[in-house]
């Protein structure tokens, strides 16, 4: 009798076992990895940066792990709101429209802009304000990345509230890299851009491009959220203010230059 019991007890200590083992939980997270330093590929295909960092301490402090779903720019918002993925870190701007199909966490990072990247050599962009800028681009050949806050700001949008560039050209590209390209050949005359990523590039690109480091927006960046799940923008905020509170965040900002 005693033999049938410890082989029962065993039994289920391996069923337990079993079950422990195939039950680990995960967050589907949506992403763009086409915006360094917060998303990019490194030379072996993964996906790293701010964001990268940031949203696995997230899910570590929740007890869960990420697998991220890489795709254009374009998709990330709408794979949360359609429910392919649970979350989507990119970079994304809170605003308005954006928020009429997701939730958004607590802003985790402050102070982005929109910026403009111009040619190495270029004289004309003299303004050293937005008004002096927006005058300047008035009738120009401007370059943008598809859904960026970036094209709403040079195509104009109630939403987003911008006025649209008067007489501008607006030419869009699937990434930055495709913008500076034709920059550098003089198709396009600026590039409007987020200022972390406008300066990565132009790093990157230093022989052919400059940046005009005058902030033509403020913004604060958010994680996407299923609004159906209010619990989970219950955890992802209790868990973004402890690291918040913990030095996390600041450490992550020095290590990608951000701070």
């Amino acid at each position: 009798m005693k033999k049938l019991i410890a082989i029962a007890l065993m039994a289920l200590m391996l069923i337990g076992c079993f079950a422990g083992c195939g039950s680990s939980k995960k967050l589907l997270v949506a992403t763009n990895a086409e915006f360094a330093p917060f998303e990019s590929l490194d030379e072996d295909g993964n996906i790293v940066g701010f964001d990268v960092d940031l949203i696995k301490a997230i899910a570590e402090k929740m007890g869960y792990e990420v697998q991220f779903e890489n795709m254009e720019f374009d998709g990330v918002v709408a794979a949360v709101a359609n429910g392919t993925t649970d979350l989507a870190i990119s970079g994304l701007t809170i605003n308005a429209g954006r928020a009429k199909s997701v939730n958004f966490s607590d802003a985790y990072y402050s102070g982005a802009a929109q910026i403009l990247i111009v040619g190495k050599n270029d004289t004309y962009y003299t303004g050293t304000d937005k008004a002096a800028l927006d005058e300047q681009l008035k009738g120009q050949n401007i370059g943008v990345c598809s859904g960026y806050t970036g094209e709403f700001y040079a195509k104009g949008d109630e939403e987003w509230g911008f006025e649209a560039i008067e007489g501008a050209n607006v030419k869009i590209y699937e990434n930055i890299s495709l913008a500076i390209a034709d920059l550098k050949e003089g198709n396009i005359n600026a590039i409007i851009m987020d200022d972390s990523v406008a300066k990565e590039a132009v790093a990157a690109n230093s022989d052919v491009a400059k940046v005009i480091d005058v902030a033509l927006t403020v913004e604060q960046y958010g994680i996407a959220i299923d609004k159906a799940n209010t619990e989970l923008k219950e955890k992802v905020d209790a868990a973004l203010a402890e690291l918040v509170a913990d030095g996390t965040v600041d450490k992550l900002l020095e290590k990608y230059d951000l701070k």
